[in-house]
């Protein structure tokens, strides 16, 4: 039998449904979780790079010259996507160096995993490309036998 991984956020209702955060996973999911020591820094940075983002789509002040704010905003712009990409290698990076860690330390957690048919594994992410929850599914689990499905729609 082969595990078929899918994921999704969290909220998604399916009776396999597995919850892989670190604020609200179960004792099933808690090997999974991402450590606070690295989802800290990260969101820590991601929500600097949303405040870049954000203060590029708004204008200091009405006379600002408009060729100079739209060149400042670009920059800007291009920088905050420089800090969520720099964060995302950084926290993936950590991730898979945790997972390596579980499974050597919690490894009934990763058997009793291994032995379903079918999971949904489920975060709070919003963008499921750069989520511990597809690392997991898509990186990890299939060098261990399983095969992964997909994000799957809300329901």
């Amino acid at each position: 039998m082969t595990l078929a991984v899918h994921t999704a956020r969290i909220g998604h209702r399916d009776p396999d449904v597995l919850d892989v955060t670190r604020k609200s996973a179960g004792p099933d999911g808690i090997a999974f979780a991402p450590s606070w020591a690295i989802l800290r820094p990260a969101l820590d940075a991601l929500r600097c790079a949303e405040t870049m983002r954000s203060a590029a789509d708004t204008p200091p002040f009405p006379e600002a010259d408009p060729v100079r704010y739209a060149e400042g905003a670009e920059a800007m712009r291009r920088a905050a996507e420089t800090v969520r990409g720099s964060t995302w290698a950084l926290y993936s990076a950590a991730y898979l160096a945790e997972m390596r860690e579980s499974y050597r330390t919690q490894r009934a957690a990763w058997d009793a995993l291994l032995s379903r048919e079918r999971v949904v594994l489920v975060c709070y992410c919003t963008d499921h490309e750069r989520c511990h929850r597809t690392l997991l599914a898509r990186d990890i689990l299939p060098r261990l036998g399983a095969r992964y499905e997909g994000e799957v729609s809300r329901g």
